[in-house]
């Protein structure tokens, strides 16, 4: 637990580096909008350390992790402003592709669910050779009630051999520990009655699908 605690507390840091990256880029250039890019990078970095404040103070518990803080989220919005910190980053093209024309919601916590798709855009760059063009697509749309996404990259894939153990808690890759972190993304997923899977093709890449319900107004 300890483990995956630390590897949580990581996940934040990169899109974190990239909003203070930002924030320079935005003063040094005096840009146009720069009122309108520093509100939404600090939201975001503040976000971010939100997730760390708050999985920092449940770690003394040791055997879990932070309760589950249900609500209603604009999970569209979530995954536009979360993909936006990756727009920059080197040797890498990142894309977003919506079926929903409006916004979509889920029940569910907001920074768990944040730290979900940090750490699916995370493994997929890594998982992208560096003598490849990275590509990562993000894809949103609805299917029976259930709003379903999608992180594709055109990484190494998925050795078959290993395939079973994906999900499965404290199980460690050549690329950096990707089943650790998946261990507690299937969990989150999990806890906000959703659902978590994956297709790969080695050598052409991944793509892991979330699904989880529609908010429907009462």
């Amino acid at each position: 637990m300890a483990k995956q605690v630390a590897h949580e507390i990581k996940n934040p840091l990169t899109p974190m580096k990239l909003s203070v990256q930002h924030l320079q880029r935005t003063w040094n250039d005096h840009a146009p909008d720069m009122d309108l890019k520093m509100e939404r990078l600090t939201k975001t970095i503040i976000e971010q350390i939100d997730t760390l404040s708050n999985i920092a103070t449940e770690f003394s518990n040791f055997a879990k992790m932070p309760k589950a803080n249900l609500e209603k989220i604009n999970i569209k919005e979530l995954i536009v402003n979360t993909i936006a910190l990756f727009y920059d980053s080197e040797n890498l093209e990142i894309t977003f592709e919506s079926a929903v024309d409006y916004d979509a919601f889920v029940f569910a916590d907001k920074e768990q669910i944040l730290r979900v798709f940090n750490n699916l855009i995370k493994n997929a760059n890594q998982a992208i050779p560096e003598d490849r063009k990275g590509k990562i697509m993000v894809a949103l749309k609805k299917e029976k009630m259930q709003c379903l996404i999608s992180v594709s990259d055109n990484g190494n894939g998925i050795d078959e051999e290993v395939l079973d153990k994906i999900f499965v808690p404290n199980f460690t890759t050549k690329t950096g520990g990707m089943g650790l972190g998946l261990a507690m993304v299937k969990n989150i997923v999990e806890t906000a009655n959703g659902r978590i899977w994956f297709e790969t093709k080695a050598g052409f890449g991944t793509t892991f699908f979330v699904s989880l319900p529609c908010y429907l107004e009462e």
